[in-house]
């Protein structure tokens, strides 16, 4: 009985073992946290096969004109972009352009849009930068000195999207 006790023993270590490594293999090297968006890892054999190691850094810029649901699902494609890449050392470069009614969501002292404040600090460590649309913010009566710090006034939305897509981010929309 001992022998198989013994026996029993060793196959759960080794089953303990083995899952360990498995669970090791399935987490990305650094979890990143941010507010309120959940780690979905990328299953063993999946990947983009070097591609974004190849050729990097990655550029994106996020346009945001509504302050809803548009924002919402930029919030979180910026914060799963970065889930992926940092823990993979891969340089990315991500700005989010606030303009229109968007430009809101950018007042710190703002009742309605202020679930967004800890997923925008928690971003922004992230090295994600957010630009504010200069003519949204005197159409809505919005002040520079109204803004989450670190938000950066540019003249006009519109054209820092532009801009970006000239020097080669890619542009999303979320529309």
């Amino acid at each position: 009985m001992s022998g198989s006790i013994r026996s029993l023993a060793v196959v759960l270590v080794v089953l303990g073992a083995w899952n360990s490594v498995a669970v090791a293999q399935d987490k990305n090297t650094d979890s990143i946290e941010f507010p309120g968006i959940p780690d979905i890892p990328v299953p063993q054999g999946m990947s983009y096969e070097g591609f974004f190691e190849a050729h990097n850094p990655v550029n994106v810029v996020f346009g945001v004109s509504d302050p809803g649901a548009q924002l919402k699902e930029s919030l979180i494609n910026a914060a799963y972009t970065v889930k992926y890449l940092k823990p993979r050392g891969i340089p990315y470069h991500i700005q989010i352009v606030l303009y229109g009614k968007a430009v809101l969501s950018a007042m710190s002292f703002s009742e309605v849009y202020s679930g967004y404040a800890p997923l925008f600090d928690s971003l922004q460590e992230a090295g994600v930068e957010f630009r504010v649309c200069h003519n949204s913010m005197r159409m809505l009566k919005v002040s520079a000195d109204d803004l989450y710090p670190d938000m950066e006034v540019v003249p006009a939305g519109i054209l820092q999207l532009i801009k970006m897509q000239m020097q080669g981010y890619s542009y999303i929309s979320n529309r």
